[in-house]
């Protein structure tokens, strides 16, 4: 073999393990990227001027998810489950559970493992999705599923987009999505393989095996998840479904926006 065939051996070998050693370093450091919680320590004290309650729910891995239970006085009108985004925990601005109570919904906050109070590892999607799922299900003992309708943020619409697919709720709706965590990272590391992807919540194959009302809102000015990529999930809705894009608007406070917070009766109604 020539120097230079062997030279140029030599290269490819270690370029190959080079990229071998990225994949492998991205695996591995992948959960970081996506997963920023806020933990609070046990007994911690939750203070709302709304009647709630702190809920547990058990589930696999000895795991234990933590909830808030906001109720109104009649609790006529049926329940919201609100999926939150991959920061913080459910010790959060009043407003998200206000929007949802003035309408006479009951409001549901799960935190994710490792956020708040929940216990466990979040070690892959099963893990995130089976939980709320579970959750989900121990909330139709309490509701009828026609009067239980689905909320998720940031992160959180592509967790509220799976449970909804696998159950039939009254509605969805969705707050700054993205067409799926494997097109985020298409678009920040394209070299990377999507089998790397831990959690690829893929919000673009849930949406087409929803049958109940779909509603998108889209931030404008969105720095997070930019709304071009986002937009995408609109060719995907079904006649009767609808998306609004909120102008000026950047990922986070969008539920102070005054065109989501003015539209939230008629959605919550199927109107």
């Amino acid at each position: 073999m020539s120097r230079f065939k062997k030279s140029l051996l030599n290269s490819g070998i270690t370029l190959s393990v080079l990229y071998v050693l990225i994949c492998v370093y991205f695996y591995n450091i992948q959960d970081d990227i996506l997963f920023h919680p806020t933990p609070l320590p046990e007994g911690h004290t939750y203070s709302y001027d709304f009647d709630f309650e702190e809920r547990w729910f058990e589930v696999e891995d000895e795991a234990r998810i933590h909830a808030i239970h906001a109720r109104t006085d009649d609790s006529l009108r049926g329940l919201v489950i609100f999926y939150h985004g991959n920061a913080g925990n459910n010790q959060t601005s009043p407003q998200k559970y206000e929007i949802f109570l003035e309408e006479g919904y009951d409001v549901l906050y799960p935190d994710y493992r490792g956020f708040g109070l929940s216990t466990g590892v979040i070690k892959n999607e099963d893990d995130l999705i089976g939980d709320m799922k579970h959750i989900y299900n121990e909330m139709t003992k309490e509701y009828e599923e026609e009067d239980i309708f689905l909320v998720g943020y940031s992160m959180g619409t592509g967790v509220a987009a799976q449970v909804a697919a696998a159950n039939d709720p009254k509605g969805l709706m969705l707050w700054t999505p993205y067409y799926s965590m494997v097109d985020m990272k298409n678009n920040s590391y394209p070299f990377l393989p999507s089998f790397l992807m831990k959690f690829p919540l893929r919000t673009d194959k849930a949406i087409p095996k929803i049958e109940e009302p779909i509603t998108i809102f889209y931030a404008g000015a969105d720095e997070i998840l930019p709304v071009e990529r986002s937009i995408k999930l609109t060719e995907l809705l079904k006649e009767e479904d609808r998306y609004f894009v909120l102008p000026e608007q950047r990922h986070g406070w969008i539920h102070n926006n005054p065109e989501l917070y003015n539209r939230i009766p008629e959605i919550l109604e199927g109107r």
